[in-house]
């Protein structure tokens, strides 16, 4: 098996355990607490998550990025076996599985930065958009496959072993990694000074830093209506289950055009940012009290949409961004992604409560339209000034 297969295996089995696990927790801790329990253990692997990202970029550019993998799934693989163990033995203490949990997090700060910047070491930069599309389909996939599994796990011989399963993969995947043996960096510099270089390389980086900006915004907008306020306006209007097949839809929409654009040339990511301009209906339809064919429909569009986004920012950052800098302009891009996304779902349920909640889904589509479009005049001008010295040569 060659580099990129035994990377894309890796994280094929990685995701598929966490896909299960992300639905089997929430359903062992509601099997002993509430849901404000639930949401804590939640919490608890983002907030960890969120601080340490920065210093697991830099960390990633620093060593062995297949070094890093391996120890950040090692360390995963073990807080999940040791929560699975704390079920399966009816051992459950909310407090050790929050720990745990925490923990996970806490890795996981380390293994998403590291394994974004693995593929420019193994691929070709023509074959960036092929590989970066095999990889989303597989996540696509494994999203599709292990929620299934794990609430079939839930309800028949217990969630605490889709958590088992869920450290198998974590465990057989740094396994993989470690074959890998990708070359260090020579240290050259301390951490702080790293993660200072990393923010100069991110904050003059124009149509990077506009872009998480834009999708710091988008998130915060998509995750408080579309989640949060999604479920409640659907279960007045359309039912929970018609709810179910909008969101598959949204996940089938993602995965089709994975497939597609692996036979296609590169998309520019200005013209990906304005395809991005669908998801702004699916909170439109959600505030007109669409149907349910026409919310499938809609939702399906979005799925494409945000596919061919995700592809054709991954791809801009490994062609565009110094492969020493990678994990570390990924790792901002991360953190600022995420960053608003606890006050978006905390923020429009308040908004709902004063104006109703279909308005608020009106006005948030708007809203996100506004937000999508900011980095556009940066990623035009990125394209202007790359066109150039084409011009000039000639």
């Amino acid at each position: 098996m060659g580099a990129f297969g035994l990377f894309c295996s890796a994280r094929v089995i990685s995701l598929l355990g966490s896909a299960m696990a992300v639905v089997a927790l929430p359903f062992a801790v509601l099997d002993h607490g509430t849901v404000l329990d639930s949401g804590l253990v939640l919490t608890a692997r983002l907030v960890p998550h969120l601080g340490l990202v920065l210093i697991g970029g830099s960390t990633a550019d620093r060593f062995s990025r297949s070094a890093v993998l391996t120890v950040s799934h090692v360390g995963s693989g073990v807080a999940q076996a040791v929560a699975a163990t704390a079920l399966l033995t009816g051992n459950y203490h909310l407090g050790l599985v929050v720990a745990l949990q925490a923990t996970q997090g806490a890795f996981g700060a380390f293994t998403s930065p590291a394994a974004r910047g693995v593929l420019p070491e193994l691929v070709e930069p023509g074959r960036l958009q092929k590989a970066n599309s095999l990889l989303s389909a597989a996540r696509y996939g494994t999203g599709l496959i292990g929620p299934a599994a794990a609430g079939l796990a839930a309800a028949t011989i217990g969630a605490g072993w889709a958590l088992a399963f869920d450290a198998g993969t974590f465990l057989t995947a740094a396994v993989l990694y470690a074959k890998l043996r990708l070359p260090g960096k020579p240290a050259k510099s301390s951490l702080t000074q790293d993660l200072k270089e990393g923010w100069d390389t991110f904050r003059t980086t124009t149509w990077v830093w506009t872009m998480v900006l834009s999708f710091c915004l988008t998130n915060a907008i998509y995750t408080g209506v579309w989640t949060v306020l999604g479920l409640a306006i659907a279960k007045r209007t359309i039912g929970e289950f018609e709810w179910g097949v909008v969101l598959s839809a949204s996940g089938a929409g993602l995965a089709l055009i994975t497939l597609i654009l692996y036979r296609t040339r590169t998309v520019p990511l200005w013209i990906a940012t304005l395809v991005t301009l669908v998801a702004a209906a699916p909170l439109l339809a959600l505030g007109l009290q669409a149907n349910t064919p026409t919310l499938v429909v809609i939702a399906f569009v979005e799925g494409m949409g945000m596919g061919t986004w995700v592809i054709a920012w991954e791809t801009s950052l490994q062609r565009n961004v110094p492969n020493h800098m990678l994990s570390r302009v990924t790792a901002y891009d991360e953190f600022g992604s995420y960053l608003a996304i606890p006050l978006g779902a905390v923020t429009a349920p308040l908004v709902a409560a004063k104006i109703g909640d279909t308005t608020t889904a009106t006005i948030a589509a708007f809203a996100y339209v506004v937000a999508a479009l900011i980095p556009l005049p940066s990623l035009l001008a990125q394209r202007h000034a790359a066109r150039e010295p084409e011009r000039q040569s000639a």
